[in-house]
């Protein structure tokens, strides 16, 4: 894992976050809705707004992708991954949800293919990104059980700062408590380590 702040310019960074503010976005009822995961598990599952700008149909929002996409390629360079390939380019943004607090959903964005996640943040603020102590494995891709895990990392939210990890990575979020989190969530393949 690596952390690399002001991976770009503060003017690219401003530019990103009014952009991106000023779009549509679309309410959904979970953001990780596509990971079942036990009752006993303590985890939270709330409501958030998602902006899908790649995906495997292509480009979703031209502007938002033109204007993002060298993001990806910037903060690729810092370890040494040579992007060939997008599969994935989503905006998430969460509010503090009333009478709600803990860790989201543990989670993979891909669990069938080997990729290099960058995670973006579009402004500071609190509800950390958590990274456990279990991988997701290509050839079995069943969600391993949670009820014991260990947090081995917490990266706080800070406008210009992004996180490059292996895809495989299981990871998660804490509710945001004091204002709005946005972040912007690559997932990308090529060729290089990916970051452990």
């Amino acid at each position: 894992m690596v952390i690399v702040d002001n991976v770009i310019s503060e003017d690219y960074q401003e530019y990103i976050k009014k952009l991106l503010l000023s779009s549509p976005w679309y309410l959904k009822q979970s953001l990780d809705e596509s990971t079942e995961f036990d009752d006993k598990e303590q985890f939270v599952d709330v409501p958030g707004w998602a902006n899908v700008i790649f995906n495997n149909d292509g480009v979703v929002q031209r502007e938002l992708y033109n204007a993002i996409t060298p993001l990806a390629y910037i903060a690729a360079q810092h370890v040494a991954f040579e992007v060939n390939s997008l599969y994935y380019i989503r905006s998430f943004y969460q509010q503090p949800y009333p009478g709600k607090s803990g860790i989201t959903n543990p989670h993979v964005d891909i669990d069938d293919e080997n990729h290099l996640v960058c995670l973006y943040y579009v402004m500071d603020a609190d509800g950390d990104t958590v990274f456990f102590d279990k991988r997701n494995d290509v050839e079995n891709s069943i969600r391993p059980s949670f009820k014991n895990y260990n947090i081995i990392k917490s990266v706080t939210p800070k406008q210009g700062r992004c996180i490059l990890f292996d895809g495989r990575q299981y990871h998660a979020t804490t509710l945001p408590q004091k204002g709005p989190r946005c972040v912007i969530n690559f997932n990308l393949g090529g060729s290089g380590e990916f970051i452990s």
